[in-house]
């Protein structure tokens, strides 16, 4: 599993005066770009930056020298897609605030021992995103925090129950401020009316989408759209979207109109075959005893994740979602009949296939998990699902150059951080990651 591509070392050097300079000698660089990858290469930072790559750097004097032995450099991966308010299975553990707030620091510190180095939190809460800031600030181990703030939800449809929803055009204006007010690199926007056979939920009317993209473009926020059904994504294109925070397709497949419409708009496309490939979990508990997940994943999580209760409970209450119509006692009976191991392979491979034929059509393709998702998940773990996703990436039919650029070059793009992150060049951050 993601043990296959184990982080010897993960260097955050983010801009931080106590890790500012250094000097990592005789390293295969893979620098993201496209090159091919350059052997024996020495790499010098300075304040944070990379000074300077070549095959033979002098040592300044004083400066702390890394000897890669001949190892990888690569650039520091993006998760595009995590929340980092929602702690794995904590909904059915019922997990005190202090059980909480200590699992969220250890995730931020997961994520770097995975070699990611930049997180888009892509719905949080103000006040759980101003904590995690203030530990980032305070010097806690963990990647670049970036983040949408709160969504914008519908009265009476997806996750309205757990977010204050965005009811009228006036409603629009103060959500904004909130999110300006945290630093916000853009605007998430909840386009979701179902998950099952038929839709289930609303989504906002014409004059709530129309003043969400006037008042996004003029606090020169871009849109994040979560849509996973077809008709969704119209709306998602609609609007202007910069981005789709998932492939779907989980039982279907994208129609040509769409395929060349999101590839003529180059909106950005976000993965999260985790959400799926999670699951199967329950059927694989033996995937569960890979070192690296043993090393990064709280133990109270992994307990969890083993437990056959938890993953009976999640079924039953995706049964729920997609269905509730359907009388309580029903609900576990049907889930072991269509949440099959069976049934959720040809999904995971139904959501692949849609991805590798976006993604031949030229859209751009981004590796985001969902890591958190929902307290009820027991399964998508920070960290280590990111490099996993990337594994899956390349099992939809990616090669493996452009399955490393969704995780680094094509999520700088979408962030507008091309000049600071994303490749191993002079200039830019030095977020570097060294592996077998």
């Amino acid at each position: 599993m993601a043990g296959r591509l184990l982080a010897l070392l993960c260097i955050g050097l983010l801009a931080r005066a106590d890790a500012a300079d250094l000097l990592v000698r005789d390293a295969r660089l893979i620098d993201g770009t496209g090159a091919p990858p350059r052997p024996h290469v020495s790499i010098l930072v300075r304040g944070g930056r990379i000074a300077a790559i070549d095959d033979h750097l002098p040592a300044p004097e004083g400066i702390p020298i890394l000897d890669a032995g001949g190892a990888t450099v690569l650039p520091g991966l993006i998760d595009a897609h995590v929340h980092l308010a929602v702690v794995p299975g904590s909904a059915q553990r019922d997990d005190a605030p202090d059980v909480l707030r200590d699992l969220r620091r250890r995730h931020l510190r997961a994520y770097l021992a995975c070699g990611v180095t930049t997180v888009l939190d892509t719905a949080i809460a103000p006040d759980v995103a101003r904590e995690i800031q203030g530990w980032l600030a305070a010097g806690v181990p963990g990647p670049r925090f970036l983040t949408l703030g709160p969504g914008f939800v519908t009265p009476g449809g997806y996750l309205s129950d757990v977010a204050p929803p965005v009811a009228t055009p006036d409603d629009v204006e103060t959500k904004l401020e909130v999110v300006d007010g945290l630093g916000a690199v853009g605007v998430k926007v909840f386009l979701e009316s179902g998950f099952g056979p038929r839709p289930v939920w609303p989504i906002h009317d014409p004059a709530v989408r129309d003043a969400i993209v006037r008042g996004a473009r003029r606090h020169g926020l871009p849109i994040y759209a979560h849509a996973t059904r077809e008709d969704d994504k119209l709306v998602a294109l609609d609007m202007g979207a910069r981005a789709i925070t998932h492939v779907g397709y989980w039982t279907s497949t994208p129609s040509d109109a769409i395929v060349q419409r999101m590839a003529r708009s180059r909106v950005f496309l976000m993965t999260t075959f985790a959400i799926a490939d999670g699951e199967l979990l329950r059927f694989h508990p033996e995937r569960l005893d890979d070192p690296l997940l043993r090393r990064t994943v709280p133990s109270i999580e992994l307990a969890t994740a083993c437990d056959p209760a938890a993953g009976a409970f999640l079924a039953r209450t995706e049964i729920g979602m997609g269905a509730p119509w359907l009388p309580g006692p029903l609900r576990g009976l049907t889930a072991r009949v269509v949440l099959t191991e069976a049934a959720l392979t040809d999904r995971l491979r139904s959501s692949q296939r849609a991805a590798k034929r976006f993604f031949d059509a030229g859209v751009p393709i981004v590796v985001g998990t969902d890591a958190g998702n929902w307290p009820v998940v027991p399964y998508q773990f920070h960290g280590p699902s990111t490099l996993r996703e990337i594994e899956l990436l390349g099992q939809a039919g990616l090669p493996p150059a452009d399955a490393l650029a969704a995780a680094t070059r094509v999520p700088a793009a979408m962030l507008e951080m091309s000049d600071e992150i994303g490749t191993v060049e002079v200039g830019k951050r030095a977020d570097l990651l060294v592996v077998r």
